[in-house]
């Protein structure tokens, strides 16, 4: 073994042991200075090794240097982090040189290390730096590791003496790099998987604070900013933890990862909580309080730049003052650039009714408050807080700001700087608390605050020109303040072990009384927090072409006013929430239920009206619509055929439809009407179809297999054999080749209908070439439940499990084994979750009642695949 492979085989044993005594039980900060060390002693190694410093005492010039760059120049290295390493030399490089350098840098590559090396003289290091702005900060991080030290600290003065006269051409490459990193990281994605490098409010926010220290205001270190006066209150203390902490958990990503991985995938959250030693407890598992710590830092840090950079471009990029504001401004107050600071004096020197009236008055112009002015207050706060609390009009002014959010940077600012959680004290359970998986892509606190913003935007008519009745419905409320609290606290149970909306509306009246709130607000508000999610559950797992549904709505919300309320609230919460909770076909489903529950609360009469009626009137309207098309008789021929649940749960439109096809139908076995939705991805397949055992399987198999889901279907079946139904499903992918596509589904159903094709090893083939989702989504769990109360004339089976593909398909194939005959479904599905709720009923078209029969169902249902 020759002595370079030595050195390297002693790096990998000494890094080996670094990583368990280290990287667990010390900060970030001090396990990568010590992995930084060990580099730097297998880098002089190598160097020494290959003849590095005989080379450079034979040429008797002092002209070259090895530096450090980027992580490795700040001594941030991490297990998987690129060892950026940069030869700075002038004149003409040697061949003999030459040969040293590559020598020595080849065995880093042996080491499995990511390398970045360049060779450059000092003119093309400096015009790189200056035209490409990752070379001009990896250099502001520069730290020799050998050569010549007057060599690179002439270097660096050439360097220094360019950024200074270029330095307004810098900070133009400091703020279009900030805005690219908000643009690319501030999707709703990086919430649920956070960046922890690039991300917003990680590490990266903590160099460009360095990098601007020492550019702009000559700091070695980001703490040395504290030196100026308008940064006195810097928090640099807590940053520096905050660093620590990133760091630590970058590491160990790197470590689980096996590479260099920033982004913490959600398969990794479970596992690192675990390793860090974050335990589960009565209230809360342990990889949600190890993610309410990672984003406690996140937002810290988020913060602390945002703070830290429009302080510094006061200094750096001062504009004049405006002194002759336009704006109607408490006499204490002046705007300076759009901020809100004192006319004189500090904030620790007024009473703390000062800090409301500012956010107050930021809120009401759509201002921000200056950093100085934000520093001060939080100090303030964390001081003084029950002075906020007990002053005489605090809570009023801490409402105006709750009930009219026009400035959602300003309500969120209450929120960072403590003034929200001063006022309601529940809300810190809530704060930083993080919902697993891809449904929730904020946390708990942040979802608050955007549910509070979304009401605003209600109010103002945001939604008017896509959604019309939301705006039409919020004018019509009694008492929008109420809505307004209730988006506030909807989620405040969270935390708990108990149901959060149970929960929660028991905490809401202590936390109204302490805020000045009584009268009827003390029942209302309770209730809508205890309801918040009747609306999601009903409108995506019942029948809504069952009138019992609406009915037993309207029997629990009873006030046209409190439906009015609750259905905003569910608006604001589903907007909120993420991507899966507000797609259009989601909300569509809750205006339709509104629409239902609001008719049956305007007749007045909680009950479900005369059945034989509806029917009547539905034929009539049916009739007089093909009259002019098909024989009289030939029509009421069909409709004597179908069942009282077909007239009264489907709209007359389909019925026609229907009708028509079996009309037409001849001697086809299999027709369709394809209509797309225009306000919704969604498509609905009116069929006429003769009924076949395991019909409803066959059609969710020909769709799987063709990439388009199944979101509800009503399967009405005739007398005479025929079946009408009505699937709502996803569009097929490609939009350019959708009636390509659905010519293939068409072909693929009635092959499937005749057993042409193999289904089950094409489902299992297809399955096994998808994407599998993250293991640790998958809960094992599996819930059946089995109720005879919520329909007249069914079973319904609600089935709520891992989400997999071909899983329909394989319930649809047991219920069929199972002798139950599907009538409705309503499938829910993202990249976690499957609930699916199925009216059936069995062989002899009876509810299924035996206390047997139900838990071998259940049995049987939780055993499939």
């Amino acid at each position: 073994m020759n002595n370079s492979k030595r050195v390297v085989q002693r790096f990998l044993e000494l890094r080996k042991t670094l990583i368990p005594t280290n990287l667990k039980y010390n900060s970030g900060s001090r396990a990568t200075r010590k992995y930084t060390d060990l580099m730097d002693q297998f880098i002089h190694s190598l160097f020494v090794d290959a003849g590095f410093r005989d080379k450079l005492r034979t040429a008797r010039k002092d002209c070259m240097a090895v530096v450090a760059l980027g992580s490795y120049g700040r001594r941030e290295l991490c297990l998987g982090s690129d060892v950026d390493l940069l030869v700075i030399h002038q004149g003409k490089l040697s061949e003999d040189m030459a040969g040293v350098i590559s020598r020595a840098i080849y065995p880093l590559w042996d080491a499995k290390l990511d390398v970045g090396q360049s060779i450059l003289t000092v003119q093309e290091c400096i015009r790189l730096a200056m035209n490409d702005f990752r070379v001009l900060t990896s250099i502001v991080d520069a730290r020799l590791l050998l050569g010549s030290r007057s060599f690179f600290n002439l270097f660096e003065v050439a360097f220094w003496s360019r950024i200074d006269r270029e330095k307004e051409a810098v900070l133009n490459q400091f703020l279009i790099n900030q805005k690219k990193r908000e643009e690319r990281y501030g999707s709703e994605g990086y919430f649920v998987e956070p960046d922890i490098k690039e991300g917003l409010g990680g590490l990266r926010d903590l160099h460009f604070m360095a990098w601007m220290s020492r550019i702009f205001f000559k700091c070695k270190r980001l703490s040395q900013i504290r030196r100026f006066a308008v940064f006195s209150h810097f928090g640099s203390d807590k940053l520096s933890h905050s660093n620590g902490f990133l760091l630590k958990v970058r590491n160990h990503l790197h470590l689980i990862a096996g590479r260099k991985e920033d982004r913490l995938l959600l398969p990794y959250q479970k596992e690192l909580s675990h390793i860090l030693g974050y335990e589960d407890s009565p209230y809360i598992t342990g990889p949600e309080k190890f993610m309410r710590d990672l984003y406690l830092h996140i937002n810290r840090i988020r913060y602390g730049h945002e703070e830290f950079q429009a302080k510094a471009l006061d200094i750096i990029n001062p504009l004049p003052l405006e002194i002759n504001t336009p704006y109607h401004l408490l006499s204490e107050f002046r705007v300076i650039k759009n901020n809100i600071i004192l006319k004189e004096g500090r904030v620790s020197e007024k009473d703390p009714l000062v800090i409301l009236r500012a956010f107050s008055e930021a809120n009401r112009l759509g201002l921000f408050l200056g950093s100085g002015f934000i520093w001060e207050a939080r100090k303030k706060i964390a001081k003084e807080g029950m002075k906020f609390v007990d002053s005489p009009g605090a809570r009023r002014l801490f409402l105006d700001l709750i009930l009219k959010p026009t400035n959602p940077r300003i309500i969120r600012l209450a929120l960072e700087v403590g003034l929200v959680g001063l006022f309601i004290p529940e809300f810190k359970r809530i704060k930083n608390l993080v919902e697993f998986g891809f449904y929730h892509v904020e946390t708990v606190d942040l979802h608050t605050l955007r549910t509070l913003e979304v009401i605003n935007e209600i109010s103002k008519g945001v939604y008017n020109a896509r959604w019309p009745i939301f705006g039409e419905v919020f004018k019509e409320l009694s008492h929008p303040d109420w809505l307004f609290l209730t988006g506030l606290l909807h989620d405040i149970g969270k935390g708990y072990k108990e149901d959060h909306s149970e929960k929660g509306a028991e905490l809401i009246p202590h936390i109204l009384k302490n805020l000045g709130i009584w009268g009827k607000a003390l029942e209302a508000i309770p209730f809508l927090v205890k309801h918040h999610l009747l609306l999601v559950r009903i409108s995506q797992r019942r029948d809504l072409g069952d009138e019992r549904t609406s009915v037993d709505v309207a029997q629990i919300v009873r006030k046209k006013d409190t439906l009015r309320m609750l259905f905003l609230l569910t608006i604001a919460d589903s907007l909120s929430t993420g991507p899966l909770a507000r797609t259009d076909w989601k909300i569509m489903l809750l205006i339709e239920l509104f629409f239902k529950v609001r008719r049956i609360l305007e007749r007045g009469v909680l009950a479900t009206p005369d059945a034989t009626k509806k029917i009547e009137d539905q034929k009539k309207t049916v009739l007089y619509i093909l009259k002019p098309d098909f024989p009289e008789k030939d029509i009421l021929d069909i409709m004597v055929q179908a069942s009282s649940r077909y007239f009264l749960s489907a709209n007359y439109e389909d019925i026609v439809q229907h009708i028509r096809m079996a009309l037409t139908l001849g001697e086809r076995k299999h027709l369709w009407i394809v209509n797309k939705l225009k306000d919704a991805p969604v498509t609905r397949v009116i069929q006429c179809i003769y009924d076949k055992p395991g019909l409803f399987s066959k059609m969710v198999a020909a769709f799987t297999l063709n990439n388009i889901n199944v979101l509800s279907a009503n399967i009405f079946t005739l007398k005479n054999g025929l079946a009408f139904d009505i699937y709502e499903v996803t569009n097929p992918l490609d939009p350019y080749r959708e009636e390509e596509m659905w010519k293939k589904v068409y072909n693929e159903i009635n092959q499937a209908l005749e057993d042409q094709i193999p289904l089950d090893e094409l489902i299992e083939k297809k399955r096994r070439t998808m994407r599998i989702s993250p293991g640790y989504l998958r809960s094992g769990t599996r819930r059946v439940l089995i109720n005879n109360e919520v329909s007249d004339f069914f079973t319904v089976i609600e089935v709520s499990t891992d989400a997999h593909l071909g899983l329909l398909y394989n319930l649809a194939k047991e219920f069929f084994s199972l002798g139950l005959d599907i009538k409705f479904a309503k499938v829910n599905s993202d990249e976690e979750r499957m609930t699916g709720v199925f009216y059936v009923r069995d062989t002899g078209g009876e509810k299924i009642s035996e206390k047997d029969q139900i838990e071998g169902i259940k049995q049987r249902i939780v055993s499939i695949p």
